[in-house]
């Protein structure tokens, strides 16, 4: 009988393995040209942790920054040491994809929109999961 646990232990062990395997490409749409360049790699990463959303908009206070997901939403203010650039992404538009805009993208602002975009996803990313953790810990 030990031994039949240990079996289905190792096979639970290697199918969730196999799972956790990294989410397959995303097609992103960037309505600029251009920025698919700078936002293009981390919208995989926004997709695999289940945004919905990043609307970033700076001048709005707290509220410069906004991250929808299944788990709820969450607000951040625009980082003082980035230059205010404003941008959405958008995901499951088309289904498996995402939407990349940001009205004030050129080549001159780059850089700018780059940081910008590193540093939000990276801030959704992580209020993503905590809220995520917080919604399966009270079993909603």
């Amino acid at each position: 009988m030990r031994k039949l646990h240990l079996v289905f232990l190792a096979a639970a062990f290697a199918a969730s393995s196999a799972l956790a395997q990294a989410p397959a490409a995303v097609t992103v749409k960037a309505v600029q040209p251009g920025l698919l360049e700078v936002a293009g790699p981390r919208v995989n990463e926004v997709v695999a942790v289940g945004i919905q959303k990043i609307t970033a908009a700076p001048g709005k206070g707290a509220r410069s920054v906004i991250v929808q997901s299944p788990w709820g939403y969450s607000y951040l203010g625009w980082p003082k040491y980035l230059k205010p650039v404003s941008f959405t992404i958008e995901t499951g538009k088309p289904a498996g994809g995402a939407t990349i805009t940001a009205p004030g993208f050129n080549d001159a602002n780059k850089a700018e929109y780059k940081a910008a975009i590193e540093a939000i996803v990276r801030h959704a990313i992580a209020s993503t999961q905590q809220n995520k953790a917080l919604a399966e810990g009270s079993g909603r």
